[in-house]
């Protein structure tokens, strides 16, 4: 006895006719007569004569009504009462997150999350991209977010938030008048730059290298602050995304667009293109869609 052989029982009680029951349930009316003489086999009653013209329900087949459509409705309670629950269920969800991208987008975005889902346990790893990439393939992280470009075919990417990289100078450097600069033409100037465990020192290397030079580092850091503040003292000038100037220095270092090539910038939610999307990571995503 399977829950569409009880279902298509009642429909034809229902309608005392397997061809408007047939028709009701898109399917044939041979395949509602098997089901039901399935079901009178697995009982040993006859529940629908079929020696008369007119479709006869018999006591047995009345008494298996009220069984069927008690069952059905259990069924159908219990089951919206279970996807009620999924759709509420607040679960874990884990975000990896490089420590610039908080400051520049997600911070505000954590806060209304966690506000409209206070169910849901978000829990955030802050490290580099490139070691995002890692946890989120081992699935020890199920959202990551890096700095396109990002290309891997086990990976779904989304893109959250898209601004530009540009040259950060002290008021005092030459060009500190200039509203923009050619990218080709930065091959003499000393930069401070992040890390190499930054995804964006790569993406950096790429971005000189693609305007005919390579880059004069004269200085490296995981520490986004201490660079700017270097700066910022006339230590040197560096390339970093705009809107983390915008957040911490805005008063204090000029800002050059970068043209001849431009350098945009952006930054991606990562997830792997084999993995069941939570409910909570649902939300998660379309709600970095909305604020888009």
């Amino acid at each position: 006895m399977t829950m569409v052989q009880l279902a298509y029982y009642v429909e034809v009680v229902k309608r005392r006719s397997f061809t408007k029951a047939a028709e009701k349930l898109f399917v044939s009316q041979s395949t509602l007569s098997k089901a039901i003489r399935a079901l009178e086999n697995e009982f040993q009653a006859e529940f629908i004569g079929r020696r008369s013209k007119d479709l006869l329900i018999t006591q047995d087949g009345l008494a298996f009504y009220e069984y069927a459509t008690n069952l059905l409705d259990y069924y159908n309670e219990q089951t919206q009462q279970l996807e009620e629950k999924l759709r509420c269920a607040g679960g874990t969800l884990t975000l990896g997150l490089p420590p610039s991208a908080g400051t520049i987008y997600f911070s505000s975005l954590i806060y209304q999350f966690r506000q409209a889902y206070p169910e849901t346990d978000l829990q955030i790893t802050e490290i580099t991209s490139k070691l995002i990439r890692d946890l989120v393939d081992d699935g020890t992280l199920d959202l990551g977010v890096v700095i396109e470009p990002f290309s891997d075919s086990k990976f779904y990417s989304q893109t959250v938030f898209s601004s530009e990289a540009v040259l950060v100078v002290p008021k005092q450097h030459p060009l500190a008048a200039k509203h923009s600069v050619n990218f080709g033409s930065l091959g003499s100037e000393r930069l401070l730059m992040v890390s190499p465990d930054y995804m964006y020192y790569d993406v950096m290397l790429e971005r000189c290298k693609a305007a005919g030079f390579v880059p004069n580092i004269v200085f490296e850091s995981s520490q986004w602050d201490l660079i700017l503040e270097m700066v910022a003292n006339n230590q040197g000038a560096s390339i970093l995304p705009k809107p983390l100037i915008d957040k911490l220095y805005a008063n204090r270092l000029c800002q050059l667009h970068l043209k001849n090539p431009e350098f945009p910038w952006a930054l991606s939610i990562i997830y792997r293109t084999d993995k069941f999307l939570t409910v909570p990571m649902q939300r998660f995503l379309k709600m970095c869609k909305q604020s888009k």
